[in-house]
């Protein structure tokens, strides 16, 4: 690119170049033309005003002889040498030399009109100029005059002549600006065949050279657009295969009938879930803040259960580091208000996550959180680890590579400052005493009133699951038996159509990515051919925006990620039949 522009910088400044040259010449030709007009014009009105003095001198002169009266001749007499005078000068001023051989304002033909016979006009003007002076020279005695000094004919030819002196001079000036407007021509000419060999050589080179790396670097804009489509493909795809066995998994766990010896186990198989669900959701989080796609999900939930599921996941490994965990969160925050609850656990579970992470054995992390006002909540996570040697200006200071730690994503701390921007809150990383970390979490919560009466879910649904994976399908049965819900199963998009259009169901999960027909086809289908209004829960592991999306433009109601639990499911259920009783 560097390269480009320094070659287009160069092109483009000779091609101006030679435009400026040749614009300067051509206003130098224009100047030198508006001077030579202007002294050509000067030559030529004194030129023709030689013909005016000449009739003058006659009329004043001859009137000096024949009127009788002693003012008007005194008058005459004034006249005729004030024209007298006039006429030399302008006479003096045409045949001026600027050498022995040459003449200011005379060419050949001049020369020769002037001095040369037959016509010798420069004598004829002396002679007529001295029958003026010998006029003039009589006084009032004008006795030795018995006839008109200057005759009619004498001055019809005296006049004749310096018409053809004017002529001549109009001649030389019409020549003078013919020959500088014709380079003035071949200026604009040549400034056009300039310009047509910079089209040619200069901007069309350029053009191509502009056009040919414009296309380059827009072929390297789509890779890079397609590497990181690939990129969030790859994502929720590693997401979605991910989820599936993790959805097996932790519905396995949860099934166990195990003893009190071997809760701790239980509780280890617990927290190593849900470390790997949280690790998902960060590169979710990730792909999505690199592609702009982030965006909060704000819905009603209980604050303390929100808190105490971000909680609950650490305290086996407190337990295994043989941390003290305190827990102090108060009757006054179980109740309902309005944020990105999920958000909120990730934070959170990342604050606890670090302040385990850099707490010694034995050591103690107290988490607090309470309410000032009505809607304004602090969250406290204190450690007394290590700490940091003086309070942090910049979040990235906290995972300086320097340190060399490798546990996690090594984007926790940011997707948390940036949660936190995102939810309107504050959070500061002060140093606690005598050591450790005490993190500060200010935020703004509204609260969810106006129905403080529980949402009741129907007592009876009968269902259709619509899932490829047995086991996951097995997963959601099983949830839906302990509500009392009675369901089918289909294995694919086909089926579930066909199923849908023989029984009447009240409520369809629906699974996206499936062999045979997906979900995205059976959702339309179900709303566009079949006309049916039946709710519509999405049951994913693919964590795709534009996906989503798209169930969202087809019909679907709502959706939740896998892994699912009888708690995730009545949450969707709740917030489905809520929306569905108020219209």
């Amino acid at each position: 690119m560097l390269n480009l522009v320094i070659d287009i910088r160069k092109r483009y400044r000779w091609g101006l170049l030679a435009i400026a040259l040749l614009i300067s010449l051509s206003a130098a030709l224009i100047q030198s033309l508006l001077y030579i007009q202007k002294g050509d014009a000067e030559v030529i009105n004194i030129a023709g005003k030689q013909r005016m003095l000449s009739q003058k001198i006659a009329l004043h002169g001859n009137a000096l002889i024949y009127d009788k009266s002693l003012p008007v001749k005194q008058q005459h007499r004034k006249l005729l040498q004030d024209t007298v005078e006039q006429f030399i000068a302008g006479h003096q001023f045409l045949v001026a030399r600027d050498g022995p051989n040459t003449f200011r304002h005379l060419n050949q033909e001049l020369e020769a009109h002037y001095f040369a016979a037959p016509i010798n006009l420069d004598a004829r003007v002396k002679r007529y100029v001295s029958k003026a002076q010998k006029l003039l020279n009589s006084r009032d005695d004008y006795t030795d005059f018995d006839g008109p000094v200057f005759e009619t004919q004498q001055v019809e030819v005296l006049l004749n002549e310096l018409d053809v002196a004017v002529e001549l001079l109009e001649q030389e000036s019409v020549k003078k600006v013919t020959f500088i407007a014709t380079v003035e021509l071949i200026f604009w000419l040549t400034a056009l065949l300039l310009l047509l060999i910079e089209l040619f050589f200069v901007f069309k080179p350029m053009e191509s050279l502009i056009a040919k790396t414009i296309n380059k670097y827009q072929t390297q804009k789509e890779y890079a657009e397609q590497i990181s489509k690939n990129k969030e493909r790859f994502i929720a795809r590693a997401s979605h295969e991910f989820r599936t066995p993790i959805q097996g998994l932790t519905a396995s766990i949860e099934a166990l009938d195990i003893n009190e010896q071997q809760l701790a186990t239980k509780k280890q198989a617990v927290y190593c879930v849900n470390r790997l669900v949280a690790m998902l959701d960060e590169l979710v989080d990730l792909q999505q803040l690199t592609t702009g796609n982030w965006q909060l999900n704000p819905s009603r939930g209980n604050l303390k259960s929100t808190l105490k599921h971000a909680i609950t996941p650490f305290e086996y490994v407190c337990d295994e580091k043989n941390i003290l965990l305190s827990i102090d969160i108060p009757e006054s925050l179980n109740k309902d208000v309005l944020t990105d609850h999920a958000r909120l656990q990730q934070v959170l579970a990342e604050l606890i996550n670090n302040a385990v992470k850099f707490t010694a054995e034995q050591g103690r992390i107290a988490i607090t959180a309470r309410s000032q006002g009505e809607q304004n909540y602090i969250i406290e996570v204190q450690d007394n680890g290590k700490g940091f040697e003086k309070p942090p200006t910049d979040i990235l200071s906290l995972e300086n590579d320097s340190e060399q730690h490798f546990q996690g994503l090594k984007t926790g701390l940011l997707r948390v400052v940036h949660i936190v921007k995102a939810l309107q809150g504050n959070i500061e990383f002060l140093s606690a005493q005598p050591q450790g970390v005490k993190v500060v979490l200010s935020l703004e919560l509204s609260n969810a009133a106006g129905d403080d009466a529980e949402v009741l879910l129907p007592n009876k649904l009968h269902c259709l699951i619509v899932e490829d994976n047995q086991l996951n399908a097995t997963i959601l049965g099983r949830i839906l038996g302990q509500l009392n819900y009675s369901f089918d199963i289909a294995e694919n998009g086909l089926i579930a159509t066909d199923k849908a259009s023989d029984k009447q169901y009240d409520l369809i999960f629906m699974d996206l990515n499936m062999p045979v027909m997906d979900g995205f086809k059976a959702i339309d289908i179900i709303r566009n051919e079949q006309g049916q209004q039946v709710p519509i829960l999405v049951v994913t592991a693919n964590t795709s925006n534009d996906d989503l999306q798209r169930v969202y433009e087809l019909g679907a109601n709502l959706h939740v990620y896998k892994p699912i639990s009888l708690d995730s499911v009545q949450k969707a259920l709740s917030i489905l039949f809520t929306e569905s009783s108020q219209g």
